[in-house]
């Protein structure tokens, strides 16, 4: 498989962008999580690009994008995604998968840009405001990148004790290459607007993949639940056994229930597509 990496300018703004899979196949956009690259899809992508383009990018503030002094809302990075499909033209409204701080920006993008968008797959949105263990987990990322290449792999270390040296100096080398200014818009509540107000006026279909707490699972059963009541044709399924990157820790799982839901939205409609909740396990 072959990914087509580039600098795509748009006006002040630089993205590093990642293209794989047939330029004239459905489009699909991945938006990965806070102090992530697009690489982060890896696992993935290569299965997705057999049937589909597959466009993903550093988003502003991180890997090898531009890295403004400001402009880290939701907003901000949601625009940044129009803009880049205005420039890559693609054939037909996208689906756009978003992970964690991803997730977010999917869904100012699904409510505020409908006519770009015709489904959403939302991995593992972290829904709830920050509370003080999240805070206390940004500001230890914030110290880390701060202190230097060596704090930020012990921090990988500590934080994913069973993980291996390749992939807390992966975690590192992408924690250091991020500005402090996503980290600081999380830590001052800057993810306005706020998604709980946009999740009503989501018109796509809407798949949201809950993972394990127990594995580091960010979505629990209480706010899963409650996000699919806000949408209008949602539907849930939870992960037991895999964290929170959903498409890392359980590539294959992923895969089926995501392609499954793909294929359903080139099917002819049969009915109203309801808010539906898939059994664990």
């Amino acid at each position: 498989m072959e990914v087509r990496e580039r600098v795509e300018t748009l006006g002040d703004l630089w993205l590093w962008v990642a293209e794989a899979g047939p330029s004239e196949a459905p489009p699909i956009l991945l938006l990965h999580g806070l102090y992530d690259r697009w690489e982060t899809w890896e696992p993935v992508v290569p299965a997705l690009a057999e049937r589909f383009r597959v466009i993903a990018f550093d988003m502003r503030g991180h890997g090898r994008s531009s890295q403004p002094a400001g402009g880290y809302t939701l907003r901000d990075y949601a625009d940044d995604a129009v803009r880049l499909l205005a420039r890559l033209r693609p054939s037909r409204p996208i689906v756009v998968i978003g992970f964690s701080l991803g997730a977010l920006v999917a869904i100012v993008l699904a409510a505020e840009h409908p006519e770009l968008i015709r489904g959403v797959v939302l991995v593992d949105p972290p829904l709830v405001e920050p509370d003080e263990g999240t805070r206390l987990w940004l500001r230890a990322l914030l110290e880390a990148k701060r202190a230097g290449i060596e704090a930020a792999y012990e921090l990988a270390r500590e934080l994913d004790p069973d993980g291996t040296p390749e992939e807390w100096q992966q975690s590192a080398l992408w924690l250091c290459s991020t500005a402090d200014g996503p980290i600081l818009a999380l830590l001052d509540e800057g993810r306005r607007p706020d998604p709980w107000e946009l999740l009503p006026h989501l018109s796509q279909p809407v798949l949201v993949l809950q993972a394990d707490p127990v594995f580091g699972g960010v979505l629990d059963d209480e706010t899963a639940q409650r996000a699919l009541a806000q949408l209008r044709q949602g539907e849930l399924v939870a992960m037991p056994g895999c964290g929170h990157a959903i498409h890392r820790t359980c590539p294959d799982d992923f895969l089926e229930v995501v392609l499954e839901f793909l294929a359903r939205l080139d099917r002819p409609a049969t009915g109203e597509y309801v808010g539906l909740e898939h059994p664990a396990g």
